[in-house]
């Protein structure tokens, strides 16, 4: 924990490594949610079925590079209009950015103070419709995303490793070295990430956590909820009532 509190407070440190540690870490503490969520943001959630979070929605206008007549354009905002009608609705403003914090890091360093162009899937193909009946020639399409939309993910991913290093800090007693998973589970009430079976660990609802000697349950508006309590009274109910009108079916059968 020391050493994880040092890496995540110092602004210099790369990402990546303090992920993987994070990975140990739900490891250690049998928490999936953790893991999971540690390993997306290292691999990225492109062809995964995890949704990608709404901490990387980032704005960047979608530009061309193309030719009108002897006229050469670079950065040309698309509007809606210049769209092929099947690529409208995917396309536009607002991008979602799913790679790896370790490609992230690796986009600013190579492009200092530049725009980064990312292009979208078969925009070479986009390119070639959107040239066709039409005076200009479209020779790339793409998104020009500031490098400063990207660090944005970055120091949003870095808040919420601070955020579970506080939470966690704050269930552990003193002098304690490593969180139990009971804690872990605590902690992540208070922080907003994705699992893996596309919830979010938000917690809206109050969510019990028994520690080892302890028993808990979850209590919503002042009352403790009996669900399966009362979905096996409702099943009795309903079964009496059915055999009750077979049995009277029946005589008036006979």
């Amino acid at each position: 924990m020391d050493r994880l509190e040092d890496d995540v407070l110092e602004e210099g440190r790369p990402l990546a490594p303090i992920l993987r540690h994070v990975i140990a870490l739900g490891g250690h503490a049998h928490s999936e949610a953790l893991r999971t969520w540690a390993l997306r943001e290292l691999q990225g959630y492109e062809g995964t079925d995890v949704p990608i979070p709404d901490y990387r929605r980032i704005s960047a206008p979608l530009v061309m590079d193309g030719l009108h007549g002897s006229f050469q354009f670079r950065e040309q905002p698309v509007s809606m209009f210049d769209l092929p009608d099947f690529a409208r609705e995917s396309l536009g403003d607002e991008l979602r950015f799913g790679q790896g914090v370790g490609q992230i890091e690796a986009l600013i360093t190579a492009h200092p103070g530049q725009t980064v162009k990312l292009g979208p899937a078969m925009a070479a193909e986009l390119a070639v419709v959107m040239s066709q009946d039409s005076a200009r020639q479209v020779l790339r399409l793409y998104w020009a995303v500031h490098p400063s939309a990207l660090e944005g993910i970055l120091d949003q991913v870095r808040t919420r490793l601070i955020q579970l290093v506080g939470e966690l800090r704050a269930a552990m007693p003193r002098g304690q070295q490593n969180p139990t998973s009971d804690q872990v589970a605590q902690a992540l009430q208070n922080i907003n990430i994705n699992t893996g079976d596309n919830s979010s660990v938000t917690v809206t609802a109050p969510v019990a956590v028994a520690h080892r000697s302890g028993s808990a349950k979850a209590v919503i508006d002042g009352a403790p909820r009996h669900t399966f309590r009362r979905a096996l009274t409702a099943w009795a109910a309903l079964a009496t009532v059915l055999m009750v009108a077979a049995v009277t079916a029946w005589n008036v059968w006979r």
